[in-house]
């Protein structure tokens, strides 16, 4: 059997918002997508961060108006290519802790080489692939 890839399981697409949005406005879209992070990205679509849930309870007492996305967002991303295979997607959160890698396209342009998110891959994705329900 031919080891499967992330290209495989993964999220094709992703919901992103700006780093400048507020932590509200991001809240909101978790909300209408039933959601549990957003990528977070600068105005050229380039890549710069990721918000989860817990991101967001950790300001949950304050004005989430004035707070923007980019000043809990976590930085750098961990990222991870979609011909990459499991086995390695999997160690990456392990040894990160976390429970998504984005997946990330190079884009060159005139202005240089460009990183925009094109999926997710989450812990949950890996398991229904174990458990062959992808």
């Amino acid at each position: 059997m031919q080891e499967l890839k992330v290209k495989d399981v993964m999220t094709r697409g992703v919901v992103t918002i700006d780093e400048d949005a507020s932590v509200q406005q991001a809240v909101e879209i978790l909300a209408d997508y039933d959601i549990s992070g957003l990528v977070v990205t600068q105005v050229n679509s380039e890549l710069v961060g990721v918000l989860s849930e817990i991101d967001v309870m950790k300001v949950f007492n304050e004005d989430l108006e004035k707070i923007k996305v980019k000043e809990i967002m976590h930085s750098p991303v961990i990222t991870i290519n979609k011909e990459d295979s499991l086995r390695k997607a999997s160690q990456a959160m392990k040894d990160n802790n976390i429970h998504r890698l984005v997946v990330q396209q190079e884009v060159k342009g005139e202005e240089g080489t460009r990183h925009i998110p094109n999926g997710i891959i989450s812990l949950s994705d890996i398991i229904r692939a174990i458990a062959g329900r992808r």
